[in-house]
Formats: C-alpha cells, sequence, structure tokens
C-alpha cells in the first residue's frame, strides 16, 4: 500500500488544473485565519498561471472567516445565522484573496454559484464561458457556493457535499485536467493516522471502493467536509475520466511538487 507511485507522466501533461482549498487549510481550531498559508497559496497559484497554467481557484471557508471577524467560536445551527455570517464572510474572504495575490500581480475575479446551475444547460454555458473568458484574460477564477441562498447545503440535505463535489464538478464542466484538493491530512490512510499508529498513506487510488468509503470518518471543526466527502469527489471525477490528488495544504507550495510528478500525497486515477 505505501509503494511509490510515479506521477511524473501523468502530473506533467496537465495544463489547466483546479485547487481546492477547505475551511481547515485557511483557518485554523480556534478560528484564527490562515494568512501565511493564504500568501503562499496566492503566491503558487500565481507562478503556476506565470508559467502557462490554466488554474481555477474552489475555496471554502467564507462562514469560517466571519466567526472570528463577529467575535463566535461556534458554528450556529439556525439557517439564517449561517447565511448571514456566509454573506458577511464572503466579502472579507475575497479582500482577503484579493490582497494577496495583488502582492503578486495576479488578477482574480469572484464566481459564486449554487447547485441549479450544474443543471441548468443555459445558466452552465453562461457560467463556463464566463470562466472561459477570465482564463483567457489570465485572470484566475475563484469559486465559491453561494451560501446566502443556497440554503440546502448548510442544512446539509441536498447539495455539492461540501465544496468538495463542487470542485469535482466545476473540474469536469471546465475541460480541466485534474483537481488537486489541499486537505489537513497528508493523503488518503488506511485507518486513521491519528489514532491508529499503523495507518499507512495509500498513494494511488484506481477505484472508490466500499471499503475506503467505510473508512472515511471524521470531518473539521468549522467546515462541513471531510474525508467522506473527498471521496465522493474522487468517484465523480473517476467516472468522468479526469483525475484527483489529495495533498496536505498546510503548505501550498506542495503544489509545485504534484505539478512536477513527485510522489506526494494520493492520486486518484482510473485504470
Amino acid at each position: 500500500m505505501s509503494e511509490v507511485v510515479d506521477q511524473a507522466p501523468i502530473a506533467k501533461q496537465w495544463r489547466r488544473v483546479v485547487v481546492k482549498v477547505g475551511t481547515s487549510s485557511i483557518v485554523d481550531a480556534a478560528g484564527e485565519i490562515k494568512y501565511p498559508v493564504i500568501n503562499r497559496l496566492a503566491q503558487t497559484l500565481t507562478q503556476l498561471e506565470q508559467t502557462g497554467y490554466g488554474v481555477i481557484l474552489v475555496t471554502s471557508g467564507a462562514i469560517g472567516v466571519a466567526l472570528k471577524q463577529m467575535h463566535q467560536t461556534k458554528r450556529p445551527t439556525e439557517i439564517p445565522a449561517q447565511q448571514a455570517l456566509a454573506a458577511i464572510g464572503q466579502s472579507y474572504l475575497m479582500a482577503i484573496y484579493n490582497q494577496s495575490f495583488a502582492f503578486y500581480q495576479q488578477h482574480v475575479g469572484q464566481v459564486l454559484l449554487t447547485y441549479d446551475v450544474f443543471h441548468n444547460k443555459q445558466m452552465l454555458r453562461h457560467t463556463i464561458d464566463a470562466i472561459a473568458a477570465m482564463l483567457q484574460q489570465r485572470v484566475i477564477p475563484i469559486i465559491n457556493e453561494n451560501d446566502v441562498i443556497a440554503v440546502d447545503e448548510l442544512d446539509h440535505q441536498h447539495s455539492f457535499g461540501d465544496n468538495d463535489r463542487l470542485a469535482a464538478m466545476v473540474t469536469h464542466e471546465t475541460n480541466a485536467d485534474a483537481l488537486i484538493v489541499l486537505s489537513d491530512i497528508d493523503a488518503l490512510y488506511t485507518a486513521n493516522p491519528h489514532v491508529d499508529p499503523t495507518a499507512q498513506p495509500i498513494p494511488l487510488v484506481t477505484a472508490v471502493t466500499d471499503s475506503l468509503r467505510a473508512g472515511a470518518r471524521g470531518s473539521s471543526t468549522l467546515g462541513t467536509g471531510g474525508m467522506a466527502t473527498k471521496l465522493v469527489a474522487a468517484d465523480y471525477l473517476l467516472q468522468h475520466g479526469r483525475q484527483m490528488v489529495l495533498i496536505n495544504g498546510e503548505n501550498p507550495a506542495t503544489i509545485l511538487e504534484v505539478l512536477a510528478g513527485e510522489p506526494v500525497g494520493t492520486l486518484f486515477k482510473g485504470e
């Protein structure tokens, strides 16, 4: 299970990538915003754009950063309260991204989506055209779900399944080569490495099996996702002939190692 996988022939062929960053990667358990991590993410994605990659960023974290701004320590359970925090946090989150990317003279554009967009051909076409236009102008689109109106996600009943599934759908619909997911864990493991010292990283997954799903447990304190939603995203991409890599988001520069073909994280690639 711990054998080294040669990703070089795979990753070096990628020219358009979607990078997904979760709440736990940019907001710590105490609710503090990880400004250095966001800065390294901006630096890394700018470097990719400047070297010819098409880069799309899917981000979570609006509610996470709003909790800090509103001096709250716990995510509320009431839907209107979550909607309000999403509205407050989204503007602040984009301000952070704008400032970080501006330091590297990189333009970004905000795209807020709902689940309905992917089920309306005309809306989806307009969305894809807008993203394509931004990429053509060397602008990095920053995508998030519109949590102010997409209340299904907030109530955990019906939605993308956190932003992992959103990122997977964006990867497919924009014809990106792969999705790179930044998480709070180094890779997919045979067991929970926080409680099982014998857990081993899995370098390659060719199919999302029932045993993998059964082993996916846990979620971050401030976010809504976990390993289970990442497996859902990976399964979606594998079914559509695309690839995904799961890496630790603490140092976003690891993205460069992935694209250089170095064996980091877990590569999800069909047979």
